[in-house]
């Protein structure tokens, strides 16, 4: 129920009134993991009721290792409620410079992003995504899940050269969701 409150205060902000599947959490979860090549902290944005929270933990990820960001107060305290130790950073994650500065984390593994990138100005999309990478290695990855067909953000609207690469299509979810890994173009 806290999801679809959320849903209905801000339907724009969260996307669709219900969250990602047992399914696709597994295969978001899966595909941060190993775009991962250190073992610094996931950064999972618009953690929602923590699906994906939940999935990168049965895969083995430490919750101390996790920190998710979500503006929804509510959903903020469901995740503190239901997942003891891990680090909410409650919050903007469009502003995610801002947040990580005053939370004091400079650094992370790999990022997840379930934000409706679509539904959000280029400008804002951009920044969030220059912030993310911002706070990883030069070989950090942006794990983005979509409802579209093509990558959420367009690469060329990046002030960095970004590569988009299409993961894979997760059929079990509703609608049916599109995953995308972006880097840092080499």
């Amino acid at each position: 129920m806290p999801f679809v409150r959320g849903w209905l205060r801000d339907p724009v902000g969260v996307g669709l009134p219900f969250p990602s599947s047992p399914s696709t959490a597994r295969r978001l979860a899966e595909a941060a993991l190993e775009s991962s090549s250190c073992s610094g902290p996931v950064l999972e944005l618009g953690a929602g009721t923590g699906a994906v929270t939940a999935a990168l933990i049965d895969a083995g990820c430490p919750v101390h290792r996790i920190v998710a960001v979500e503006r929804d107060p509510e959903l903020c305290r469901a995740l503190e409620h239901r997942f003891p130790g891990l680090a909410v950073l409650e919050g903007d994650a469009l502003e995610l410079g801002a947040l990580l500065a005053a939370a004091k984390l400079s650094s992370m593994a790999v990022t997840i992003s379930g934000l409706p990138m679509r539904a959000i100005p280029v400008e804002a999309a951009t920044r969030c995504y220059g912030d993310a990478f911002d706070a990883m290695p030069p070989d950090g990855a942006i794990i983005q899940y979509t409802y579209g067909l093509r990558p959420p953000v367009d690469p060329r609207a990046m002030a960095t050269k970004v590569e988009a690469t299409f993961v894979g299509r997760e059929w079990r979810n509703i609608p049916p969701m599109g995953m995308w890994r972006y880097r840092l173009a080499r």
